[in-house]
Formats: C-alpha cells, sequence, structure tokens
C-alpha cells in the first residue's frame, strides 16, 4: 500500500520517498498579551514564534518531514522533527541548508538565552550581543534555566539526513519521484 502525504500548502497529493514522508508542517502559537518567555526570546534574540492564523507561505521543501514553529526574520526557520517539545530542534538557513541545533527545545532555548552568539557558527557574522550575567540569569529564569557549563553551540553542525529543496518540484526531480 502506497502512502500519500498532503503538501498543505499546494493541497496536492505527494507520494512517499523511500517510506520517509516528505514536506512541511507547522507548529503555530497562539498568541497572547502577556509578557513571557517567548515573547522575550523574540524581543532579545530575534526568534520569532509562528502564530495560529499567521502561516508563512514558503516555497522550500524538506525531506523527510519538519515541522516548522519559528523564524529569524531574515528567511531563517526554526524546525523540529514532529515529536513535539522532546524532538530534536534544526535550523534551516536562508541557503537551504538544515543544521543541527539541539538535542530538545529546553536544550535549544537554553543555548540561545545564555549563549546570545549561538548563531555565527552557521551564518559566519558575529553577533555581538553582549548581556551582563545578571541578565543573562533573569532571562533564564522565564523559562526555569541556569547556564550550563559546556558550550552548547559547539554541538550546532550540518544536518545530512535531511536536503531541503527550493520547492516541491525540484523535491520531486533530486528524489525521482513521479
Amino acid at each position: 500500500m502506497e502512502k500519500t502525504y498532503i503538501n498543505v500548502e499546494g493541497m496536492e497529493k505527494l507520494p512517499e520517498t523511500e517510506q520517509i514522508p516528505a514536506g512541511k508542517r507547522f507548529d503555530a502559537f497562539v498568541m497572547t498579551c502577556e509578557e513571557n518567555g517567548f515573547t522575550s526570546l523574540q524581543r532579545k534574540r530575534g526568534i520569532n514564534l509562528i502564530w495560529e492564523g499567521m502561516l508563512p507561505k514558503l516555497d522550500f521543501y524538506p525531506v523527510p518531514s519538519l515541522t516548522l514553529f519559528a523564524h529569524d526574520g531574515r528567511g531563517g526557520y526554526f524546525a523540529h522533527s514532529g515529536k513535539g517539545l522532546e524532538s530534536t530542534i534544526y535550523f534551516i538557513s536562508n541557503e537551504l541548508e538544515c543544521w543541527y541545533l539541539a538535542e530538545n527545545f529546553r536544550t535549544f532555548v537554553q543555548m540561545v538565552v545564555f549563549e546570545p552568539n549561538w548563531k555565527e557558527k552557521i551564518t559566519g557574522e558575529k553577533q555581538e550581543i553582549f548581556e551582563a550575567e545578571e541578565e543573562l540569569s533573569a532571562f533564564g529564569m522565564l523559562f526555569g534555566l541556569s547556564a550550563l557549563e559546556e558550550n552548547l553551540s559547539e554541538k550546532i553542525s550540518r544536518e545530512t539526513a535531511y536536503k531541503i529543496f527550493e520547492n516541491i518540484g525540484k523535491a520531486r526531480e533530486k528524489m525521482s519521484v513521479p
């Protein structure tokens, strides 16, 4: 039996590729007016959650599938492997490269909060974000987190298990799917 998955953007059926579901899904958040850790992530680190009712129109197409939950405002997207907050967290760059960021959402937030220059390894650009230890500690407390001894950003690496294609047509062409 051949499985099919729905490409929600084009509402067309896409055959399963090598028994691996392809495409993207969204974990949308419900907007509130209160200041919380997530709005602080946006304000201080530029990580913008994808809000319910405001799903972005994107052409890129990941194989296997990824679930997008945030963007960086510069064309990059944050995603997980589809198993909720305990899933591995990835970053899809403007260049359509997939990067491993953290083993789960908690570790991702810990890295972003306490290592504000984490993105340098991906972009090559030095981000000049300097905050006093007290500020970092207060920011971490919004999530119930404290700094770790290890440098979490050293684990960032290119993820070869995911291929990010420009669009569904390129995915079909490269993956030899009719």
